[in-house]
């Protein structure tokens, strides 16, 4: 890569943002580790005039998943866990009906026969305390666990929130901390994410960071203050897809998962852990990645994308090039989001050698 990649790298992002509309876009391409390209357009806050930058938080939704399932590896290989044992071991303090029984690992690759969602009622759950955001999981998943499975576990794909939820509810309950103060310690911390963090961004004066933006009748957005507004899904669910980080952050987390099967000495983990989160169960889906082959990338592809409805990110590992590609907008307008990021992110897989 070279100063020519990153000039490329910046018209694209600006032709992207121009076409599209977006609110404001960020980019990253990490190669052998190393950061070879950045790029930004667009505003935190639509017509405010101040410009995103790379050093920005972005909220990652679903990209959250891959993370929880990589906390659960930890803690595997710690002896706190097996991701053998069935549910109803690992939350014995939770009653579960007899269909639960079998469920294991299935929670994280969405063959667990859990719901898609938690009820409606859960987004008006904000806890004040760790404590209390524990224990208002604790309470929607035993109204989970107390309900027969909608699938026998390992039988059908069914992408759940739920079943995230209860892996990360898993986590604190063999680790007693709660789950976001794991995933710092366990996973952000070692690996030297320094802007992971939950929720919407926020600085410590409005425009400091982006904020989320809502479409409305197609073409308007609404503005969501995180001064003003939560702006988000309930903290309750968080460990199906509540993280924040920057696209620089973002990418280094995805070049650790490409080291896990090619490094020598893997970081964090070993070898065979990393092989397992990244061997698709049921319908191409592994533990929090998506594995597919495709020839633009010579070879398998891993990739997750996520949104509240309100951010958009796409997180691609690029196995066959040892590249990690991550792009983010602040807005709310995710089916076209999708299509124009999943476009630059094949160009680029194609441009690299």
């Amino acid at each position: 890569m070279d100063a020519d990649f990153q000039s490329h790298l910046e018209a694209r992002v600006v032709r992207l943002r121009d076409d599209t509309g977006l609110t404001g876009v960020a980019a990253a391409v990490m190669t052998d580790a190393q950061l070879v390209a950045t790029a930004t357009s667009g505003e935190r806050r639509r017509g405010s005039g101040i410009p995103v930058t790379v050093d920005d938080r972005w909220h990652v939704g679903s990209i959250t998943k891959s993370m929880t399932a990589t906390l659960l590896a930890v803690l595997e290989d710690e002896g706190l866990l097996s991701t053998d044992d069935a549910v109803s071991a690992l939350l014995p303090d939770v009653a579960a009906v007899d269909g639960w029984g079998a469920c294991t690992h299935h929670l994280l690759t969405h063959t667990a026969g859990a719901p898609e969602n938690f009820p409606s009622r859960m987004q008006s759950v904000w806890p004040d305390t760790a404590e209390e955001l524990v224990a208002a999981r604790r309470r929607f998943i035993a109204d989970v666990l107390a309900r027969e499975p909608k699938s026998p576990c390992g039988e059908r794909f069914s992408y759940s929130n739920v079943g995230y939820t209860i892996a990360g509810h898993i986590a604190e309950t063999v680790a007693g901390k709660p789950y976001e103060s794991l995933l710092q310690e366990r996973v952000f911390t070692p690996l030297m994410l320094a802007s992971g963090g939950f929720g919407p961004p926020q600085g410590d004066a409005p425009n400091e960071e982006p904020i989320r933006h809502v479409v409305l009748l197609r073409w308007f957005r609404l503005r969501m203050d995180p001064f003003k507004t939560r702006a988000d899904n309930s903290p309750v669910m968080a460990p199906a897809g509540a993280v924040h980080m920057t696209v620089g952050d973002l990418a280094r987390y995805g070049a650790v998962h490409l080291q896990g099967e090619s490094a020598t000495s893997p970081p964090l983990l070993p070898r065979v852990a990393w092989e397992r989160l990244h061997t698709p169960f049921l319908d191409d889906y592994a533990y929090g990645w998506v594995r597919v082959e495709r020839d633009w990338a010579g070879g398998p592809v891993l990739v997750h994308n996520g949104s509240n409805t309100m951010w958009y990110a796409l997180l691609m590992l690029l196995p066959a090039k040892n590249t990690v590609l991550t792009l983010a907008t602040n807005d709310g307008a995710i089916q076209m989001a999708e299509i124009a990021f999943a476009e630059l992110a094949r160009e680029l897989a194609a441009s690299v050698a």
